[in-house]
């Protein structure tokens, strides 16, 4: 009986996924620039009960859900892979998308995953934060290929770009403008947070877990970003975060490339507007989710 219950509440979240295109969307409107581009007011499209429900079975479910190596559809593409890979420098981000992925389509936005760039031997050098006494104890594991800071569960963890990029299905490059002093503050405060629990709820007003957008959101305070309420918990939503590169606002898009089955593409900044445009769908005409700060989030002791 008990099996039976749980696998009938697998298949009631597997029934409540959320399209990769909102039914609505014709296409980006005429006009749209990039510098006013805006996305997801609506984050809470699932019911109540399935929220709760996946916040009680995602623990469980997690090693069901966790992206396996060469699972992503840019596996197929080692060229966009070493694309990516070439172009990140130290601290940048990334976002990604893993719509061939159920836990993905679970999730509000197309980018439902993010990472830290720390960065290889050779580009620590080059500006100087090889010796950091953050990044010291770590030289082992980036010679032998680490530099990225990813929020998955169980733990976060550091792994290697061209790893998780296998995991992925597109990627966009992220490049904050901040300087060399702040660049320091950001490996510190990421690489704290390695081992650290994944936090099954995305909830920022918490540190005793941390999801992979809080990451993001812990290890920049240089940066603001917009935080919404969903389903209870204070999240950044890495649509967010992408729209606000899409911006310009203290960061800018490098690059961005997608699997697309036998082939790949790297549509720039127009497909990353079209395709989180796409999975939004028109402003709705309901209640518009709030917006704060990340600046407003206490602040943890473990940072």
């Amino acid at each position: 009986m008990a099996r039976f219950l749980f696998l009938s509440q697998f298949m009631a979240l597997t029934a409540c996924t959320l399209p990769n295109q909102h039914p609505d969307y014709t296409g980006l409107p005429e006009g749209t620039k990039a510098s006013t581009f805006t996305c997801c007011e609506d984050p809470d499209r699932q019911p109540d009960w399935f929220a709760g429900l996946a916040l009680a079975l995602s623990e469980p479910l997690a090693p069901l859900f966790n992206a396996e190596s060469g699972s992503g559809l840019l596996a197929a593409h080692p060229a966009a892979i070493e694309r990516v890979v070439d172009k990140a420098r130290p601290l940048d981000l990334l976002v990604f998308s893993s719509k061939s992925h159920l836990s993905s389509r679970m999730l509000p936005g197309w980018f439902t995953h993010s990472a830290v760039y720390i960065g290889t031997e050779a580009q620590l050098r080059a500006i100087g934060l090889w010796s950091h006494p953050s990044i010291k104890p770590y030289h082992e594991a980036i010679r032998a290929g680490a530099n990225v800071v990813e929020g998955v569960s169980p733990n976060v963890s550091f792994s290697a770009l061209s790893d998780v990029l296998g995991q992925r299905d597109a990627a966009l490059l992220i490049r904050p403008e901040i300087n060399v002093a702040q660049k320091q503050t950001v490996a510190a405060r990421a690489l704290r947070l390695v081992g650290r629990p994944f936090d099954h709820a995305y909830d920022l007003n918490t540190c005793d877990s941390f999801a992979c957008s809080e990451v993001l959101a812990r290890s920049f305070p240089c940066l603001e970003f917009p935080v919404r309420d969903v389903q209870g918990s204070t999240v950044l939503l890495p649509d967010d975060v992408a729209a606000k590169a899409i911006r310009g606002e203290d960061l800018r898009i490098v690059d961005y490339v997608e699997g697309r089955g036998e082939q790949w593409a790297a549509p720039g900044v127009t497909g990353a507007m079209e395709r989180v445009a796409g999975f939004w769908g028109p402003t709705p005409i309901g209640p518009i989710a709030q917006v704060s700060s990340s600046h407003a989030l206490p602040t943890c002791s473990v940072l």
